[in-house]
Formats: C-alpha cells, sequence, structure tokens
C-alpha cells in the first residue's frame, strides 16, 4: 500500500515547532504558509503565517500511521479521526497547494503585498468612531489610505480611512 497523506492537529502557534519535531522523527511533513498582513504601532508588515492555522499534513505509509506516537509529537494534538477512522486525504489537494507556492515556499493567494484587498472584498474597520463597522473594499487612496463602502444605519455610506484602521472582515 502506498503513502497517504493525513491532517494532524496542532496547539494552537506551534505548527511549526510540530513540524520540526515530526521531520526529526523522520516523518514527512508538510507545512503550507503564506503571507499575512499584520500592523503594530502604525506599522503594516507582511509575516508567513501557516495557510490552515492549527494543521499540518504528514504523508504516511502504512507502518507509520503510528497514532500514539503522532499524538504525543512535541506541538501536535494528533492525527484528524472520526472514532477509529483517520482518513486520507487525496494527494491531488496535496499537489495544488504545492503548485501555488512561489520560490519561499509560501503559497501565493490572490493578493500580493501590495494589493492589500480585492475590489468587494469585505472589511471590518479597527479603531475610531467607526469601529467595528463592516463594509465592503472599493479602492486604495494613495498608498496608506483605503476608501470603502460602510454598512450604516442600513445605508451605504462612504468613508476613506487609514489603512492601518481596516482589516479583512472574517
Amino acid at each position: 500500500m502506498a503513502r497517504q497523506w493525513f491532517a494532524v492537529r496542532a496547539k494552537a502557534r506551534r505548527e511549526l515547532e510540530a513540524l520540526h519535531h515530526f521531520e526529526r522523527q523522520g516523518f514527512v511533513a508538510y507545512l503550507p504558509r503564506t503571507l499575512v498582513r499584520t500592523t503594530h504601532a502604525r506599522k503594516v508588515c507582511w509575516k508567513q503565517r501557516p495557510f490552515f492555522p492549527g494543521y499540518l499534513f504528514l504523508h504516511l505509509a502504512p507502518e507509520e500511521r503510528r497514532w500514539t506516537t503522532i499524538r504525543s509529537t512535541i506541538g501536535a494534538i494528533g492525527a484528524v479521526h472520526f472514532g477509529h477512522h483517520y482518513p486520507p486525504l487525496p494527494d491531488t489537494f496535496i499537489e495544488m497547494l504545492k503548485a501555488r507556492e512561489d520560490e519561499q515556499g509560501v503559497i501565493v493567494a490572490d493578493r500580493t503585498p501590495d494589493a492589500v484587498f480585492k475590489a468587494g472584498e469585505r472589511v471590518r474597520v479597527l479603531n475610531g468612531p467607526m469601529a467595528g463597522l463592516e463594509g465592503v473594499f472599493v479602492a486604495m487612496r494613495g498608498e496608506e489610505r483605503v476608501l470603502i463602502m460602510l454598512d450604516w444605519l442600513q445605508r451605504k455610506v462612504r468613508a476613506e480611512l487609514a489603512l492601518n484602521e481596516v482589516i479583512a472582515a472574517a
């Protein structure tokens, strides 16, 4: 029987640690990553984060499916399972993720660091008098300003805000 891919849950923000420990044990592991825009003290930067937060993938041969070993690996919670059934993932799923990676091994999403939001994307205001309101991204206004349409008092209202005051709505 050939190797199959399995999803493994990792502890919160410890996916990379689990990846290293699985590789150290000789497992073939894969942690897809993407770029995420973060802001701190009004500074915008891009950081690599897991594409599927809380999950990574193991490519296991039948003799490597030692679920207790996987569950006790540092940083891991255990393989995704339903009762005693551990469902494998199709190889095409992992191949599709790897095909979207760039030279640095980062999955390229629909946006790049230069294009912060896509037109029509749902956004939420972080702070200021409109904090918590959700709307739709319309366009960039220079490098540090965004134009959005807010849903406010059952009306659509145009607002121009600083880029660091807006994030993608969950």
